[in-house]
């Protein structure tokens, strides 16, 4: 029986995601965070940044951190992950970061994972590239699970870059997917709910943890 993965498109900051995991990268060159990262740093009253001055992470590639959610973040859970020197993700980069994202995410038995799309050109050629990276990064993971589960990617894109994705995304036809997944591209943009109220965003008091 094949896995089926379901591709969502969220336009907007990734600490409104509704996943149960929001994934964000860093690179070792992002000093303050950047980004996605930046973002839900900032939300989570700097939480990476400190460990990043402790000396626990600094953004290399393979590097990951997992810190609880609650305050200004609506997933319960982030997962941050290292890039390595800062420089735009090409495909072969960007595939291998869904890799790790999904196959990581699948590990702690997430079933909607939010991930904050990598930066990079927008021209045409490029963010399809990209994305079709991206795909097929996120299909190898799940594939690799052999649990014949269906899993929901999130991607996350900047608001006004929302509907070139969409348009790109729906073209997407990567020549690398796995024949074990069957992969379900989105017809419109996820809609997203209204925030809860702040009485229900408390810290979770979950110490962050060093994700290997």
């Amino acid at each position: 029986m094949s896995a089926a993965l379901v591709i969502e498109l969220e336009t907007g900051p990734i600490e409104r995601a509704r996943a149960d995991l929001a994934i964000v990268c860093f690179a070792t060159t992002d000093r303050p965070l950047q980004g996605a990262a930046g973002r839900a740093d900032w939300r989570l009253c700097g939480r990476l940044s400190k460990l990043i001055a402790e000396g626990r992470v600094a953004g290399h590639a393979g590097e990951a951190v997992l810190l609880p959610g609650g305050g200004g973040l609506r997933a319960p859970l982030l997962l941050a992950l290292g890039l390595g020197p800062g420089a735009s993700l090409g495909p072969a980069a960007a595939a291998a970061l869904a890799r790790d994202a999904v196959g990581r995410g699948l590990a702690l038995r997430a079933a909607t994972l939010a991930l904050a799309l990598p930066s990079g050109e927008l021209g045409d050629l490029a963010l399809r590239l990209r994305l079709e990276a991206v795909v097929t990064g996120a299909g190898d993971a799940l594939a690799a699970r052999r649990e014949g589960r269906a899993a929901t990617l999130v991607l996350v894109a900047a608001r006004e870059d929302g509907p070139r994705v969409l348009e790109v995304l729906r073209a997407v036809r990567p020549s690398g997917f796995p024949a074990s997944v069957a992969l379900r591209l989105p017809a419109a943009p996820r809609q997203r709910a209204a925030a809860p109220p702040s009485s229900q965003r408390g810290d979770s008091g979950v110490r962050p943890t060093p994700f290997k």
